[in-house]
């Protein structure tokens, strides 16, 4: 009965955040993430997720986005996917992108009560228009994370914790991008549940601000409430999650 009224206050608490910005848009994601470890050190797995505007109905976005990881030390990792991405929108052409990322992680410094963690990411990004000319796009992207450790009052087997997110994304070739909003900043705060050793989730409330890419000048913020669900495929009990699973994901 106890964990029940913990995740409703925690739910009620980052829905409140979110709602008190009435002249922005709201968005809802959904993903859900699956992780296959084959040692210490490699995994492999990806994503599927939807997107929406909620003060909008008319547009929606689907993607699907396959990952690996390798992790050169406790410390450092090394990530890359490929992704595809399909916008429906009522109001503009549909589009498909296509997406390749590489990444460097960094899980450093633990202070025992909070981990810290950074990303940077680089994105080459292909756009592809129904009725318009294809475009290319450049992005670069860096995330400074802080997570807390895990707090075992509702039993150590099904620990929750706090995420603390902001992340700057930069576009480099704005002048050919395709995109009319560019999105510049993200600061998150989530809420995470370990369910088992193979389950979990995460309740996101986020912040992201854009710019008009013709003036370069701030013009939109938008409210996100992100639902993340969380699978590891263990091929046998001597799996080490702690080696294969990033602190970023």
């Amino acid at each position: 009965m106890a964990y029940k009224n913990v995740l409703i206050l925690c739910c009620f608490f980052l829905l409140g955040i979110g709602l008190k910005a009435q002249q922005s848009d709201s968005r809802l994601w959904m993903n859900f993430a699956l992780k296959v470890p084959t040692s210490e050190k490699f995994s492999y797995g990806g994503d599927i997720g939807f997107r929406q505007i909620l003060t909008e109905g008319d547009w929606k976005q689907f993607l699907i986005r396959p990952s690996v990881t390798y992790r050169l030390t406790p410390i450092f990792a090394l990530g890359g996917a490929l992704a595809y991405f399909k916008t429906y929108s009522g109001s503009a052409a549909n589009l498909n992108e296509f997406r390749i990322h590489q990444e460097v992680n960094a899980n450093w410094p633990d202070f025992g009560f909070a981990r810290l963690s950074f990303r940077l990411r680089l994105e080459e990004r292909f756009f592809r228009y129904g009725a318009l000319p294809d475009a290319f796009s450049l992005r670069i992207r860096l995330l400074a994370q802080a997570r807390t450790q895990d707090l075992t009052f509702l039993g150590d087997k099904r620990p929750i914790y706090f995420k603390f997110i902001f992340e700057g994304l930069e576009t480099l070739n704005e002048v050919s991008g395709p995109e009319f909003f560019i999105n510049n900043t993200r600061a998150h705060l989530a809420f995470g549940h370990q369910l088992s050793k193979a389950w979990r989730y995460e309740l996101h409330y986020i912040r992201q601000q854009s710019r008009l890419v013709s003036t370069g000048s701030f013009a939109l913020s938008q409210n996100i409430f992100r639902v993340r669900v969380f699978h590891t495929i263990f091929r046998k009990d001597s799996d080490i999650p702690e080696m294969v699973d990033p602190e970023i994901e």
